[in-house]
């Protein structure tokens, strides 16, 4: 099953995810800034420290991986792209973004006059495709090494980053539950994995999750929709069975 964690639920309800273009991005991030309000053009710029123990790997992974075989694929679910650690890591980059944005809204409730509304509603004042109405992109680049190079199939939701793609896509995002980056914030970069094909993978509907097969690998990845810290190379893809 699809796990979506309750944390990235809550930051769905904060903010729509937008779609600003990748050259808008700035070189580098204020050095006072906090990670958690990095927007995802910036969020490579800005990597939180890891946990102590967040490049361990799981040791049933481990050993599943060693007794791999030439040609064999490794199922896997998002959790196994989580270093050990890491959920505690995100949840309080989540904690500390949330009350972040709860002092923000106080402070701009005391002046509503400056942003023109009169209903009493600071989020009346944010215009579509400005400034205010981005994706905030929250966690990390941590990631299990272990996976770097392995076979896996994993099932998700895919996010074109071209529409109208009739012939089929060259590359997408795919995420952990559906309506991320189009109607809510990207998950974290090493809950996003962006995957490249060729030839082109043939999607019948981004309403529905697939089980997408290749081989991963680890780095830092950067699209108009979000970043990822891992890709994929497609070899499959086919609809899931539940």
């Amino acid at each position: 099953m699809i796990k979506l964690y309750p944390y990235l639920l809550a930051a769905s309800l904060v903010v729509a995810c937008g779609s600003a273009d990748s050259s808008d991005a700035p070189e580098s991030a204020a050095a006072d800034a906090p990670p958690s309000q990095v927007k995802i053009e910036a969020a490579a710029e800005t990597k939180p420290e890891p946990a102590a123990s967040s490049k361990a790997s799981d040791p049933n992974l481990v050993q599943e991986i060693a007794l791999l075989k030439e040609g064999d694929v490794l199922e896997i679910s998002w959790e196994d792209l989580m270093p050990e650690g890491e959920e505690q890591v995100l949840a309080q980059l989540y904690e500390s973004f949330f009350r972040e944005q709860e002092l923000l809204l106080r402070q701009q409730s005391q002046s509503l006059s400056d942003f023109g509304t009169s209903s009493g509603n600071f989020l009346d004042s944010i215009q579509e495709g400005g400034a205010a109405d981005q994706a905030i992109q929250i966690g990390t680049y941590n990631t299990v090494d272990v996976l770097n190079g392995v076979k896996v199939r994993l099932p998700g939701y895919v996010v074109p980053l071209k529409f109208g793609g009739d012939a089929g896509y060259d590359e997408f995002i795919l995420v952990p539950y559906f309506g991320a980056c189009l109607h809510s914030p990207p998950p974290p970069p090493n809950q996003t994995l962006y995957v490249t094909a060729e030839p082109r993978a043939k999607v019948s509907s981004i309403f529905e999750p697939v089980w997408v097969e290749g081989t991963i690998s680890t780095g830092e990845f950067s699209t108009h929709e979000a970043n990822s810290a891992y890709q994929l190379t497609l070899s499959k893809i086919e609809t899931y069975t539940y």
